[in-house]
């Protein structure tokens, strides 16, 4: 049943950008190997500390993405986020995308820094699950201090932290008060 209504979902959240006419991602997804947590195409992540610091997440089935495009934006990265939580069955996909070179460049590599491309989203199969003020908080405060310095490892690594820390929090607010304590 989870996987119909994911399928579901995945299919009423492309079909908006489809409309649109948002370009195709690019991206190219292998399948997905037993255990596999981490595509790591552009190849600036030490694999196995990423996937230590996702596999035991809770419930949840978080994967990591990183690629190089020409077409690096916001859109792009959420758009591959929605692909590879569609292709690999996944429940949260942290994503970082950056024109070529991009990842390891500086602002003071480019004559303009506003033309360093390179984006970080957080893309979750149901967005009640994840919610908006928490990617948010993630994406638009976490992130940028650290990728400013191009520690894509430490990003990954920070944005987790925080997506689990944020996520057990609101749980705990839900859960409302706990049995009080007898003697």
């Amino acid at each position: 049943m989870r996987r119909a209504a994911r399928a579901a979902l995945m299919a009423l959240t492309t079909l908006p950008l489809t409309a649109c006419g948002e370009p195709p991602v690019d991206l190219d997804v292998p399948e997905r190997e037993p255990g596999q947590v981490v595509l790591d195409q552009a190849e600036i992540l030490d694999q196995a500390e990423i996937e230590d610091r996702l596999r035991p997440f809770d419930d949840r089935d978080v994967v990591a993405l990183t690629y190089e495009t020409e077409q690096a934006s916001r859109g792009e990265a959420r758009r591959a986020g929605q692909l590879l939580i569609e292709q690999w069955g996944a429940d949260v996909a942290l994503v970082a995308v950056a024109r070529p070179g991009d990842f390891e460049s500086t602002i003071v590599d480019r004559e303009d820094p506003r033309d360093r491309q390179r984006f970080f989203g957080i893309e979750p199969v149901d967005t009640f699950d994840v919610p908006g003020s928490l990617r948010e908080e993630i994406v638009e405060e976490t992130v940028p201090a650290i990728a400013v310095d191009n520690d894509w490892q430490q990003v990954f690594l920070a944005a987790a932290e925080d997506l689990r820390v944020g996520l057990a929090e609101r749980e705990e607010r839900e859960a409302g008060p706990g049995e009080p304590q007898t003697e």
